[in-house]
């Protein structure tokens, strides 16, 4: 197909609602002609008509351009295709078999109402062929789903709805099919072919469209779905579209991964490779409504100003988590001499903090009490310090703690076991710790919602990479 053919076919959707609107109008001209206040309007309906069928053969024309660059339902296309083309000539033939009316009906009468009946087929296929126009774009149940049609944000992108017993769950049918379908099928399934590719079915993915198949090998730069998911967003290839909802890091991540074992549309997650890291990606998409908020929804009381100025007093960053709201975020990034007997000024403001940093700072296991006492942390900062196993288990009574930082201190497998009694941890850091792999894989094993960050990140080498060395 020529870019001049392509030009002219892609200017279908602004020709198209031309005729749409003047054929109605010209039927609703003719219609008001029949009482007498209106029978001036009788002298446009020729002139509306002939604008109509002209327009209408223009979207004709430009509309069979666009279909032959493909991605469009073969039987939709053909039924809209049609029905174009016979809304078209019946517009033409209602032109002509209009005025003959006149000199074939003496009676006036009968003249009007044969007039308006013969407008009948017009709009009739008129309006089936902008309903199946419309199909063929959003789809062919989009007139009837309304008010419940689920939000965006609500769409499941995962099937589990679990983090535990995931080593069963099947990797494409649990995690990439509903990916695929909330953010790709709209172009790529029974009801649209963008590029000749479907990816709602297995056998279609490896089918592939125009450019090939959808997956190929087990290296994830040379599968089609990888290839243009990571082309800059601006790029007319990327996928989804720059104004469709885009995939989130986790999202594109587990593609990844599927695509590095060869895409395989049976192999259960268990069975993967790099199934710990797969699982944290997975965690991060499912339980989100049972996640414990970082701010509580729930009203506090203010903190008492003077418990506030004597943490202040020591050098101790205290503000609002945010504006208006008096649960408290508590840094001690300028107070690092603090110790152990220090951390008892955060007790009378225990029930408005919510966020602590006392990382870097001189306090060890002696400052677990005082930690154990503030129920209202979701977020608590301890990176850097002496902090051990000894006290860690203490924790469990952060009944909403969501992030815990342990980088930099002296906790080891024993520690971290403990913190499986967290119900509500999602997150532990624990770079430059004396954890152990082992020790990671059984906290993985007890408390599958905790997801533990080791750091020391190495990104895999791409395909694509590139070297430039310089001389200085």
């Amino acid at each position: 197909m020529t870019s001049v053919a392509a030009f002219f076919g892609r200017l279908h959707p602004l020709l198209v609602h031309l005729p749409i609107g003047i054929l109605f109008l010209a039927a609703l001209f003719e219609l008001l002609s029949f009482f007498p206040a209106y029978k001036k309007l009788r002298a446009a309906v020729s002139t509306t008509l002939l604008w109509g069928a002209l327009t209408a053969s223009a979207a004709v024309a430009t509309g069979l351009l666009l279909s032959q660059e493909g991605g469009y339902d073969d039987r939709l296309l053909y039924l809209h295709r049609n029905a174009g083309i016979a809304t078209a000539i019946i517009a033409w033939v209602l032109l002509f078999v209009r005025k003959s009316v006149i000199t074939f009906f003496e009676d006036k009468d009968l003249r009007k109402l044969v007039r308006i009946f013969l407008f009948i087929p017009l709009v009739g296929v008129l309006a089936i062929t902008g309903h199946l126009g419309g199909s063929l774009t959003h789809g062919e149940d989009y007139l009837f789903i309304l008010g419940d049609e689920p939000a965006e944000d609500t769409v499941p992108k995962v099937k589990v709805t679990s983090s535990t017993n995931l080593d069963s769950a099947l990797m494409y049918r649990d995690i990439i099919e509903p990916i695929l379908s909330s953010r790709c099928y709209e172009c790529h399934s029974s009801k649209k072919q963008k590029g000749q590719l479907r990816l709602d079915r297995p056998a279609m993915i490896q089918k592939g469209g125009k450019h090939g198949s959808a997956v190929a090998g087990i290296v994830p730069d040379s599968s089609l779905i990888y290839v243009r998911l990571m082309l800059p967003l601006e790029d007319e290839d990327h996928m989804p579209p720059n104004e469709k909802p885009q995939l989130s890091s986790a999202e594109i991540a587990l593609i990844q991964a599927w695509l590095s074992e060869g895409g395989d549309f049976e192999m259960k997650l268990g069975d993967y490779k790099n199934s710990v890291k797969i699982k944290s990606f997975v965690h991060s998409m499912v339980d989100e409504s049972t996640e414990v908020a970082m701010v509580p929804s729930g009203e506090v009381k203010p903190a008492s100003e003077q418990a506030i100025e004597a943490l202040r007093a020591l050098g101790v960053l205290v503000i609002p988590v945010s504006a208006g709201s008096n649960y408290l975020s508590v840094s001690f990034v300028n107070a690092d001499s603090a110790k152990d007997p220090d951390l008892r000024l955060l007790l009378p403001v225990k029930d408005q903090l919510v966020w602590l940093n006392a990382g870097r700072t001189a306090i060890s296991d002696g400052a677990i009490e005082v930690l154990s006492q503030l129920t209202n942390l979701t977020s608590l900062n301890l990176e850097y310090t002496t902090i051990g196993d000894r006290e860690l288990g203490r924790l469990k009574s952060l009944l909403v703690l969501n992030t815990l930082s342990l980088v930099g201190t002296n906790v080891s497998d024993s520690g971290l076991l403990a913190l499986s009694e967290l119900k509500s941890l999602r997150k532990v850091f624990l770079y430059k710790t004396n954890v152990s792999n082992s020790g990671v894989k059984l906290l993985r094993q007890k408390a599958p919602a905790i997801i533990p960050d080791t750091g020391s990140y190495q990104l895999p080498a791409r395909v694509t990479d590139t070297l430039v060395f310089r001389y200085e």
